[in-house]
């Protein structure tokens, strides 16, 4: 069981950092294409100020729309990364199970061999000693 638990524990643990770097990732690379976006649509505009002062309003709102929608779609891509590692602990501990369950009926055919063969053994040596 400590085992188990182990596993679990480190594979939780290196989803936990996959999920952060993964986030960070792309928070990073929003965030730098947002500013990118701004910065070059202000400086290139050859507007009017109330004319930019409206394009930066309505970027921003796309940009927020944006984010709403990129944090929506690494919600579920999450959420299914989730899924997905749950199911292959799953799959792994029903291997487990199966392998150690094979393993413990292969001790005990063995064993079960071995006392047969010591169960042999002794008739033959009483018949042996019951001829002399």
């Amino acid at each position: 069981m400590k085992i188990r638990e182990m596993l679990e524990k480190k594979m939780q643990e290196r989803q936990k950092k996959h999920r952060a770097k993964m986030v960070k990732k792309i928070t990073v690379g929003a965030f730098a294409g947002i500013v990118t976006g701004v910065v070059g649509g202000v400086l290139l505009a050859p507007k009017a100020g109330k004319e930019t002062r409206d394009d930066i309003a309505k970027t921003a709102k796309e940009l927020g729309e944006n984010a709403i929608s990129k944090t929506t779609d690494i919600k579920e891509n999450l959420d299914n990364k989730v899924v997905e590692t749950k199911n292959n602990v799953a799959s792994a501990k029903e291997k487990i199970a199966k392998y150690l369950s094979d393993k413990k009926a292969e001790k005990n055919n063995s064993e079960a061999k071995s006392v047969i063969d010591e169960k042999n053994e002794v008739e033959v040596i009483g018949k042996t000693k019951t001829e002399e």
